[in-house]
């Protein structure tokens, strides 16, 4: 059974990243875009271009993990940042079920906060979203 929580670090990808790609073409993009560790435990969260289909990729207990959810007849919400010119957002638990389970009508966009880790001590920002 898949389970994700507030236990796993999710990382949303702004930039358009063609959803031909399976396991092996994202963990390259991963790795070779991004500049991250796609075996490291981190979800990594990709919208399609007509915001119709959200693929969730992660590498958990030794394997990789690719679903997807595709909406007939609704969209999902277009995440904007204040921080932009960035093509992937560190985001929150919180976020990433509102974008799962938030479905708006196509057109009205959403701003998103990013998440931000203190690097030095390991503790997460209480005031990220």
């Amino acid at each position: 059974m898949i389970r994700l929580s507030g236990e796993f670090r999710y990382y949303l990808c702004i930039e358009n990243v063609t959803l031909r790609y399976r396991h092996r073409g994202l963990r390259e993009y991963i790795r070779g875009k991004l500049h991250r560790d796609p075996g490291n435990g981190d979800v990594f969260i990709f919208l399609s271009r007509d915001l119709s289909r959200l693929r969730v990729y992660y590498f958990h207990h030794g394997g990789e993990i690719l679903t997807e959810k595709i909406l007939r007849g609704s969209r999902f919400t277009h995440p904007i940042f204040l921080d932009k010119g960035k093509n992937v957002y560190h985001i929150s638990w919180s976020s990433f079920v509102y974008l799962l389970e938030g479905v708006i009508r196509k057109g009205k966009d959403e701003f998103f906060e990013e998440e931000y880790d203190d690097a030095r001590c390991g503790k997460r920002d209480e005031n990220a979203v």
